[in-house]
């Protein structure tokens, strides 16, 4: 229950607390401190039973005691007995806050969240969304192959060719990486495999039957230039390849 009292001072009302009763304030309008009364003088019995006293007024020098409050609705009751109850009143000490009621509910402070760790789920999700695009979506490059006996010796090989046999082409691969192609009316030396390309589609002289490309290359030859002498008969058309390391060369 709250107890309503009133200010002489700057005649503002405010709402204590009933716990407080008996004590002084302080009023918030006018920072003078103010005597709450008791819960039983709050009567309405006194209020009957009263009788007004004409006081007479003595001119009283301010002093440092603090000025009682009265109930609002016995103002009449307590202008009469200012004078009197004034000097039995005790000061006594001053509590802060008041005029605030203990009894409401005060909205709690948010607590901070706390910052857990980075969740790392959506992150491989992604990562193996994107693994199974690339996969779908890559091309794949098939590379033409040509089957082809191996055979390795020390000196060159010499075969007799007969009329049956298909026509052959040479091409000879250096230490160096330089391309020398003999076909059977010219010689060449290609730099290069473009170059090493051009000359074998010109010594194509029966496409039809097909033609065999022989490739001798030398021992400290890098394989890259192997590769190219192959690929490039591939793609002039021969149909049958043949490789021979050697040591070295006439």
């Amino acid at each position: 229950m709250a107890i309503e009292v009133q200010c002489i001072q700057c005649g503002s009302t405010h709402q204590v607390n009933d716990r407080l009763a008996g004590r002084t304030v302080r009023c918030p309008e006018c920072d003078t401190a103010v005597h709450v009364p008791e819960v039983d003088l709050v009567n309405p019995a006194d209020e009957v039973a009263a009788e007004i006293v004409e006081v007479e007024i003595v001119d009283v020098e301010p002093d440092s005691e603090p000025i009682a409050a009265m109930p609002v609705g016995h103002n009449e009751h307590a202008v009469g007995q200012h004078g009197a109850g004034k000097a039995d009143i005790t000061p006594e000490p001053i509590t802060p806050g008041i005029l605030e009621d203990e009894d409401s509910d005060a909205i709690p402070r948010r607590k901070p969240r706390e910052d857990d760790e980075l969740d790392m789920t959506p992150m491989v999700d992604v990562t193996f969304l994107l693994l199974i695009f690339f996969m779908v979506t890559a091309s794949f490059s098939l590379q033409k192959s040509v089957e082809m006996p191996r055979q390795q010796s020390d000196a060159q090989s010499h075969q007799t060719i007969d009329e049956d046999q298909l026509e052959t082409v040479e091409v000879q691969i250096d230490d160096r990486g330089s391309f020398l192609v003999m076909a059977k009316d010219w010689e060449r030396e290609t730099p290069g495999k473009q170059n090493l390309t051009l000359a074998l589609k010109s010594a194509m002289t029966n496409a039809n039957e097909g033609m065999k490309l022989i490739i001798t290359v030398h021992e400290m030859a890098k394989l890259q230039y192997l590769v190219d002498a192959m690929d490039s008969g591939t793609i002039a058309g021969f149909t049958e390849l043949q490789v021979t390391q050697v040591d070295g060369f006439d």
